[in-house]
């Protein structure tokens, strides 16, 4: 179901996942996340039809949410809400 052109340009869902990850041995306890396994934190952001606009991954599984997000949102490739 399109939601077009109602939502065009909003933001469907937004949430971080962890994706198992191998890491050498000097880089381990970066990656190790809250769970205990290492791991990349990945930003996902869809739109109102569920298709993927953004990912942001590489951030060691150790990285809260909140950092992932913030350090997404000073990149220049961020979907950035249009102004008005």
């Amino acid at each position: 179901m399109s939601y077009a052109p109602y939502f065009d340009g909003c933001i469907g869902a937004l949430d971080g996942t962890h994706v198992r990850a191998l890491v050498s041995r000097q880089s381990k306890l970066d990656f190790i996340n809250r769970k205990g396994y290492t791991s990349y934190n990945v930003l996902a952001i869809c739109d109102m039809d569920m298709r993927f606009t953004y990912v942001g991954a590489g951030r060691a599984g150790v990285s809260h949410d909140m950092s992932v997000l913030t350090e997404c949102l000073e990149t220049p490739t961020y979907l950035h809400p249009p102004e008005g």
